[in-house]
């Protein structure tokens, strides 16, 4: 029974402190003389939040004006590494990351998000539109500009790329840069900003406790592209009557301010000292995070019309993986067909098919062939459509002879992705668990390919329906794979951390 003080007892009694937020600027600690490698030692307090943002400027040395990046990704794409350090243990290093946080961030957005949202950090902005009439500064060119086809959108994308064909020099001297060029003045150019979460996998599903790490230095290392021409174009390389591809040459482009908006949150201190106790507890702590491998192969110069089959084995044994996710790129396009997308892209063979085997077992009954079993799988693996345009994905012989968006409109096939889902549900913040044990056995990836030569259509004008896809192919693999870090306090007050695969 409650006492007549306590019932009397009008005594606002406080609840417990909710979380905070601190926000701060964080200029990296070392950076190479040609600004292309930076490293930030992070501050071990509260939890590092996904909404860290990456900010920074590019910087033109030459071509002053002509240059942008591309519309597709921006500058996502200007981004080539990034690793996260506890001290020496490395929790995540990912090669060519501005294409996975492509594929698996700014792709599933909705396209107004994408576009009108993401636009202002990436300074990405590629419009398309399905021609409602014939466009007779077009269709002069045959088979091409008629209506329906799908063009990227001169008006309201970040470049105008002047006429679609390569006839004529008339269309690069159309050529213009809609938005946000890159100048070699710092203070013209736009500051760029990329969320954490979009680049650091192990981030995708928590907030890094750094609190746990105070007897560790925490860095992330940032390296950005020095090989401008494969995310950076320049206006002013359009003889298009040359085959040019508006590209900027390696090394056009640098950085400058760049720094972390770094958010740490700070939670009520019965939250931290719940983790602690964990740590102090048999086993310790154990934190799960994806970690994502980044594979390189190649595919062989294959023959026009003959079947070419090739076998990746790749080493993942003893680790629980969650998906495969198969980028491939042919040669520089050698009608400067590339120019858009540059080399931000995963190209498309007309007639392909591809069987995982795992664990010494085919996953399908028989190789997946169709456009559309390809969509499904990756579709499965994103947990989603993909938001794109259909050409960008399906380059298969209908789609291709139908010119529903010609190869001179430099987007049919130009982002065709193999993928593979490993993981059992979708969308439960599980890691650990979900995903599939790998044995003794290497995964085997069986791909085979039909490449066609150049293949013009029979429609007035003969343009190209299918340009030629016989050379040699580089492929990158992205692999999620499951990555724990064990935290266990020692009997001197400090904690002893192990990161494994397992």
């Amino acid at each position: 029974m409650a006492s007549l003080q306590e019932l009397t007892n009008y005594e606002a009694t406080s609840p417990d402190n909710v979380m905070d937020v601190r926000t701060e600027f964080l200029e990296p600690i070392h950076s190479t003389g040609n600004t292309f490698k930076h490293t930030f030692r992070i501050d071990t307090m509260g939890f590092l939040d996904k909404n860290t943002l990456l900010c920074f400027k590019p910087l033109a040395n030459a071509n002053s004006g002509n240059l942008r990046a591309n519309t597709f990704n921006g500058v996502l794409g200007s981004v080539k590494r990034v690793r996260l350090l506890f001290g020496d243990f490395e929790i995540q290093d990912l090669d060519s990351v501005g294409m996975w946080a492509t594929l698996n961030h700014l792709l599933k957005m909705r396209p107004d998000s994408r576009l009108k949202k993401m636009g202002h950090y990436l300074a990405n902005q590629l419009h398309t539109e399905v021609l409602q009439d014939t466009d007779t500064s077009i269709s002069a060119q045959g088979g091409l500009g008629q209506t329906g086809q799908i063009y990227p959108n001169n008006d309201t994308s970040g470049i105008n790329y002047g006429l679609f064909d390569n006839s004529s020099a008339t269309g690069g001297g159309n050529v213009a840069i809609n938005s946000f060029a890159i100048t070699d003045t710092a203070g013209s150019n736009i500051k760029c900003a990329i969320p954490l979460g979009m680049l650091v996998p192990a981030l995708e599903e928590r907030n890094i406790p750094l609190f746990l790490f105070t007897d560790y230095k925490v860095f992330l290392e940032v390296e950005f592209n020095s090989a401008t021409s494969e995310w950076c174009n320049n206006i002013g390389n359009n003889a298009y009557n040359a085959n040019a591809n508006l590209s900027a040459t390696d090394g056009t482009v640098q950085f400058t301010e760049v720094e972390l908006l770094i958010d740490y949150l700070i939670f009520p201190s019965k939250v931290q000292e719940d983790y602690r106790a964990e740590t102090q507890s048999d086993g310790g702590l154990t934190l799960d995070f994806m970690n994502v491998a980044s594979v390189e192969k190649t595919i062989p110069v294959g023959s026009a019309n003959i079947k070419q089959q090739v076998e990746h084995r790749i080493n993942a044994v003893d680790t629980e993986i969650h998906y495969l996710q198969q980028i491939k790129k042919l040669p520089a396009s050698v009608n400067g067909w590339n120019r858009v997308l540059l080399d931000q892209r995963s190209d498309a063979i007309s007639i392909q098919n591809i069987q995982y085997n795992i664990n010494g077992v085919n996953v399908f009954p028989e190789p997946i062939f169709s456009p559309l079993q390809h969509y499904n799988q990756l579709a499965y693996n994103l947990g989603q459509d993909l938001q794109l345009d259909k050409p960008f994905f399906c380059k298969d012989p209908n789609t291709c002879s139908s010119l529903l968006s010609p190869p001179s409109g430099q987007i049919l096939g130009k982002f065709n992705v193999n993928a593979l889902d490993l993981q059992s549900t979708h969308g439960n913040g599980m890691i650990r668990g979900n995903g599939t044990m790998i044995g003794n056995y290497p995964i085997r990836v069986i791909y085979e390919r039909k490449p066609l030569p150049s293949t013009q259509s029979e429609v007035t004008g003969n343009p190209i329906a299918c340009e030629a896809e016989i050379g040699v192919m580089d492929v990158n693999y992205f692999v999620g794979q499951t990555r724990l870090v064990n935290v266990v306090s020692m009997p001197n007050g400090g904690m002893n951390i192990g990161v494994s695969n397992l």
